[in-house]
C-alpha cells in the first residue's frame, strides 16, 4: 500500500463501493473545494511541458472550538479520520 493512500487500486474502490470517480479537464485557476470527509484522489503529475500542479489543504474552524489532534499529524490507516 503507498505512503498515505486508502488503496493503490482505485477502479477496485469504486467497484467495492458501488460508487464512480468523477474526473474532468482542469485547466489553469480552476479551484476545487470540498469537504475533509470526500474521498478524493489525484493521478501523477506528469505534464510533458513541465507544468506544475499546485495542491493545497487549508482547514478553517470556530475559534470557540477545539482543535481537532487528528488533524495535527501526517494521515495514517487508524487516525480515525
Amino acid at each position: 500500500m503507498p505512503a498515505a493512500s486508502i488503496t493503490a487500486d482505485l477502479p477496485g474502490l469504486a467497484d467495492e463501493r458501488d460508487a464512480r470517480w468523477l474526473v474532468t479537464d482542469y485547466e489553469v485557476g480552476d479551484v476545487v473545494v470540498h469537504s475533509a470527509h470526500i474521498v478524493h484522489a489525484a493521478l501523477d503529475n506528469a505534464d510533458p511541458n513541465g507544468t506544475m500542479r499546485l495542491s493545497t489543504d487549508i482547514r478553517y474552524q470556530r475559534l470557540s472550538e477545539p482543535i481537532d489532534w487528528r488533524w495535527q499529524e501526517h494521515w495514517n490507516y487508524d487516525d480515525g479520520l
